[in-house]
């Protein structure tokens, strides 16, 4: 009885220390970011010749002079489906099953403005918390809109149901959207200021409160995973006495 608990002490502790390494990781990224109170003022930012490839913190309202085709607001749209069917396994038998498929993805340049300046934001899909800030439409859609997304690859014969449910999922992100960004300040070819995001938060967010919470979760990841490898060695311990 001891070993099995020993093991999944030692395993939860050895989690939640990985887990920690990567939350390090993010906390001292955003505590070396430089506030910028202004948009404007990131040029001067970047003229430190002190500070090579400054990390800062930004906010504004995103904005764009263009949008997604078909769209009044959105820089970036990203759809999927998902339909609920019924399949034959490879036994014959008849199963529900629900899918969900990606469709596509749109977007254009777009910018934080702040009333000072424009700076446009890049490599911001993979940044983390981007997806957090986009807004999300449902429709419903025929299933003929979608009968190339989810036509069959040949294992699998679909059968439709007399109530067939086919959604579209849109995640936009809209001009007029406030966001914090933290990323890296660097110019692009035409020697603009320019963010490669690293961390998005809606709104206005004040990092230094974000940074100190992540710090305090951090210290009692460390100190709960210690505890849990170290019951776990007691428990060995008293496994090994009992026999």
């Amino acid at each position: 009885m001891y070993i099995p608990a020993a093991v999944v002490c030692c395993g939860l502790g050895i989690l939640i220390r990985l887990a920690n390494g990567s939350g390090k990781m993010t906390y001292q990224i955003l505590r070396q970011a430089i506030p910028v109170n202004d948009l404007k003022g990131l040029g001067e930012c970047l003229e430190n010749e002190e500070i090579e490839n400054p990390i800062v913190v930004v906010r504004g309202t995103v904005g764009s002079t263009s949008t997604v085709d078909k769209s009044d607001l959105g820089v970036f749209i990203e759809e999927r489906a998902k339909l609920d069917i019924e399949v034959t396994d490879a036994s014959g038998s008849v199963v529900p099953e629900s899918k969900t498929k990606f469709v596509t993805r749109k977007e254009v340049p777009w910018y934080l403005d702040d009333g000072t300046a424009r700076v446009y934001v890049c490599n911001y899909r993979l940044a983390e918390g981007f997806y957090d800030t986009l807004k999300q439409y449902f429709s419903r859609e025929p299933f003929s809109t979608y009968l190339k997304t989810f036509d069959s690859d040949g294992k699998e014969k679909l059968m439709l149901t007399d109530d067939v449910d086919c959604w579209k999922r849109q995640q936009v992100l809209e001009i007029g959207t406030y966001l914090t960004v933290v990323g890296t300040a660097v110019r692009d070819k035409d020697g603009a200021p320019t963010i490669s995001a690293y961390r998005f938060f809606n709104g206005h967010i004040e990092l230094d409160d974000f940074v100190n919470d992540l710090e305090l979760g951090l210290e009692t990841g460390g100190n709960l995973s210690l505890y849990l490898i170290a019951l776990s060695a007691v428990l060995v311990a008293l496994n090994i006495l009992r026999t």
